[in-house]
């Protein structure tokens, strides 16, 4: 077995893996190739930072723990286990494949670089020099994060052509990461957006899962319910996440993937946008929309309408309703 330090740990019975100058400390990737028997290995945190994990299964059997449940595939197959979900991995004898652990800042930086790539619209083959495809839309960043915060088991039995993509990427990652070279990160990058993409090709769920509810992460349609319910109690970001069973730093990730924004952002957003509403539509006094909205001082409400809005709500109110065509509805106005 090859590898870089390892992130993972060996069970009692599997020999501990070798130590090699990498490019991360936490980031590693591990080669399994024909061992006489079953391989386990602990998908254990050493280190501050959350990780994700993929693993190509070119033959053989694999199984996975989850945080819930378990997922199980023969080889050929590819899964992506994204952060907090991995628990364990179990190969059998015989089997063949890569096991790659990175940490999740590394995954979030490179489908963020999309912004321009769309995956939806792709044509279902593409050149293989051109993985990503040339039809621009804003919209495929946000789907290559949605597949990196989601469980994916991809079947390569009849995807000869993706296997080969796959097999190339992986093995890429494992010459640079030990290697430690100088543009090693941009290259590992590269690898997984191949890889990411090769599972939005492939995975028969997620686009219908994502129309129908929107970009981003089930984390963050989780976190937008609760907001809804919770944001005039003026909770803030640990009171969420411990609502949510998750961490500040996962919710944190999970938001800033999908909306580029991070948690608080959206919770003031949510209030402002609910200000904005009430002063426009509502005939009640500012003070009284400052408590209707879960602020015990009419003041602090002003200072925060204004520090996002560069204005008093009382002026912003002015201002839109002057901006708003006549109201020639009413009685008085008719002929």
């Amino acid at each position: 077995m090859v590898s870089s330090r390892a992130a993972i740990v060996p069970t009692d019975g599997v020999r501990s893996v070798p130590e090699d100058l990498a490019l991360d400390p936490q980031m590693t990737v591990n080669r399994f190739e024909g061992a006489l028997g079953p391989q386990k290995w602990v998908m254990a945190a050493s280190g501050p930072r959350e990780r994700c994990h993929a693993v190509l299964l070119q033959s053989g059997q694999a199984r996975a723990t989850l945080r819930h449940g378990t997922v199980a595939s023969d080889g050929p197959a590819l899964l992506w286990l994204p952060v907090g979900e991995g628990r364990t991995l179990e190969v059998g004898a015989g089997a063949r494949g890569y096991f790659l652990s990175v940490p999740d800042d590394v995954v979030a930086r490179h489908p963020g670089q999309l912004a321009h790539t769309t995956i939806l619209n792709s044509p279902p083959e593409l050149p293989l020099g051109n993985p990503l495809g040339n039809h621009a839309s804003p919209d495929g960043g946000l789907a290559l994060r949605f597949i990196a915060d989601s469980v994916h088991v991809v079947a390569l039995q009849n995807q000869p052509h993706n296997l080969r993509v796959a097999e190339h990427a992986f093995a890429i990652i494992a010459d640079e990461i030990p290697g430690n070279l100088r543009g090693a990160g941009g290259i590992i990058g590269a690898q997984l957006l191949v890889i990411l993409t090769i599972i939005a090709r492939l995975a028969e769920d997620w686009v219908d899962h994502r129309r129908q509810h929107g970009p981003g992460s089930v984390t963050l349609q989780r976190f937008l319910h609760v907001l809804e319910t919770h944001f005039r109690e003026h909770w803030n970001v640990a009171d969420y996440a411990k609502a949510l069973g998750t961490s500040e730093r996962r919710l944190a990730s999970a938001t800033l993937r999908a909306t580029g924004k991070p948690p608080l952002q959206l919770i003031h957003d949510r209030v402002i946008h609910e200000a904005c509403l009430r002063l426009e539509q509502s005939p009640l006094a500012v003070a009284q929309i400052a408590y209707g909205l879960g602020f015990r001082d009419p003041a602090y409400f002003s200072r925060f309408f204004r520090r996002h809005m560069a204005m008093a709500p009382g002026a912003w109110r002015r201002k839109k309703r002057a901006s708003q065509p006549p109201d020639d509805t009413s009685f008085a106005a008719w002929p």
